[in-house]
């Protein structure tokens, strides 16, 4: 199955106006520990989503120890899978002595890491299985998204 994965922090989660749990859900006593075949461990939330009619896709709230909040959406009928992630962060933050240093660092992030050492791995990475990759620095956030084909996505 797909999964397309949607990390928000929480402190938007929580002041969104909109939010997918039903009203009699809570935040802080419907999440259920769970542990990854390695051993790492997230909590699944074990309370109602609110979703609409027509949507026949399966959604799934996942906090992690970082107490991020993932929010996944499993559609078998697409062809391809992809995640996004913003974070709080954009070009306000910038110090006063480094203008641009929160786009700076949107473009390191393809650089390289620690599962991707070499320059220009992780974007050879996403070509070489069908896929795209961006990001892009707003003022108060900055988002980062990829998709590839099914068989990729890890």
């Amino acid at each position: 199955a797909l999964f397309a994965i949607v990390a928000l922090g929480l402190y938007n989660f929580y002041s969104s106006k909109w939010s997918p749990l039903s009203h009699s859900s809570s935040w802080t006593t419907e999440f259920v520990e769970r542990q990854t075949a390695s051993n790492l461990t997230y909590y699944v939330f074990d309370g109602s989503l609110e979703q609409s009619v027509g949507d026949t896709r399966q959604h799934q709230l996942i906090k992690l120890p970082n107490n991020m909040v993932v929010l996944c959406t499993s559609d078998p009928d697409s062809a391809k899978a992809a995640a996004s992630l913003s974070v709080n962060v954009g070009s306000m933050a910038n110090p006063k002595e480094f203008p641009g240093m929160a786009h700076f660092l949107e473009h390191m992030l393809f650089m390289g890491s620690v599962k991707y050492p070499t320059e220009n791995e992780y974007t050879q990475y996403i070509a070489n299985n069908l896929g795209i990759y961006n990001a892009y620095t707003g003022t108060s956030e900055t988002t980062f998204y990829f998709s590839v084909a099914n068989p990729a996505f890890e």
